[in-house]
This record gives structure tokens, C-alpha cells and sequence, in this order.
């Protein structure tokens, strides 16, 4: 009776063994050595696996009728499984209090399917009083659905709209941390 108890022992610290290794395995990102520098911040991306960060720009049109420039800076990793972001947009009279900013994260989170938002928080976005909120949801990038958590914070500066996005898919070792030590690394110039 001993002998077994005693293999059965064995065989779940083995199995403790196993986990443990494969967690420490599962590290997070690695981030670049030097901040992006951008004309309007400096943030520490990941280190890329194929592709550099990118900018684009985008004319959006205003719930006044006017239109706004969004500039975009991603880096996608993970063959495009997970995007690490800044944008920005300058917006005249936008309202930066916990209700305008809580109104802005929702209105990102409604191009997500099937989005299960947590509850929103106050934070900081380069020193900035911000907003921000983790989800759930799915995505389509051509053919592929990706079942994704998307971590986001937003703040206002004067009449310019500020926001750090982070999309992790399920499948990869982006995580929560990887999320926050982006976030913590924009500069807004």
C-alpha cells in the first residue's frame, strides 16, 4: 500500500514538475531595447517578428459633421495574431472627464464581436488622466477568426484624444503584463 501511494506521489510531483516548467516556459514578449519614436510620442513596442510598426492615417467624420485625422502606429506579431497600438486624433471641444472617455472606449469596443467588456477603470496614459478597460471577444482578419482579449486605455490632452490598444490572441503568450508595459512606455511629446 505504501509503494503506491508513494508512486502515485511521485507521479503528481512530476506532473507539478511539468507545469511549473512549462509556465516558466510561457514568458512574456520581448520588447525592443529603444522606444519608437514617433513625431508626437515614444513608446516601446515588442520586438517584431516580420514586419516593423507601421503608421497610417485615416479621416473620420465627427458626430458635428466635421472631420478628424486618427493616426495609427501598429505592430502586429504572432503571423498578425496580436497588435500592440497607439492612436491618436485631435478632436476640438472633446469631453476628457470618466463619462466622455468611458463613451470612447465603448464606441472601440463595439468593432469587436461578441465583446464581454470588464468594468472600466481609472488609470494614467503618459502622466494623463485615462480610462481603461479589458475585453473578450472575436475578431475576422480575412478568413481567420480570432477569439482575442483586448486591453485599452484612453485619455484626452488639451483637444487631442490619446489611445494605447493591446489584442491578444488566445492562442499566444501576449498577456495582461505585456499589455501594461506598453502602455507604462508612451511618452506623448
Amino acid at each position: 500500500m505504501e509503494g503506491i501511494d508513494l508512486m502515485r506521489f511521485l507521479r503528481m510531483t512530476l506532473g507539478f514538475l511539468t507545469l511549473a516548467v512549462a509556465a516558466s516556459a510561457a514568458q512574456n514578449l520581448e520588447f525592443a531595447a529603444t522606444p519608437y519614436e514617433a513625431p508626437a510620442f515614444l513608446a516601446t513596442f515588442p520586438v517584431p517578428d516580420k514586419n516593423p510598426t507601421t503608421y497610417t492615417s485615416e479621416n473620420v467624420t465627427l458626430k458635428n459633421g466635421g472631420t478628424a485625422t486618427m493616426h495609427n502606429y501598429t505592430l502586429s506579431i504572432h503571423n498578425d495574431a496580436d497588435a500592440f497600438l497607439v492612436l491618436y486624433s485631435d478632436v476640438p471641444n472633446i469631453r476628457g472627464d470618466a463619462t466622455g472617455l468611458d463613451l470612447m472606449l465603448d464606441g472601440a469596443l463595439a468593432t469587436m464581436d461578441n465583446s464581454k467588456p470588464g468594468p472600466k477603470t481609472d488609470s494614467i496614459f503618459s502622466g494623463l488622466p485615462a480610462r481603461t478597460v479589458t475585453a473578450t471577444g472575436t475578431y475576422k482578419n480575412g478568413q481567420t477568426t480570432y477569439s482575442v482579449t483586448t486591453y485599452e486605455r484612453i485619455a484626452v490632452q488639451g483637444s487631442r484624444i490619446w489611445q494605447g490598444i493591446v489584442i491578444c490572441d488566445s492562442r499566444t503568450n501576449c498577456s495582461e503584463g505585456d499589455a501594461n508595459k506598453f502602455f507604462n512606455s508612451i511618452k506623448v511629446r
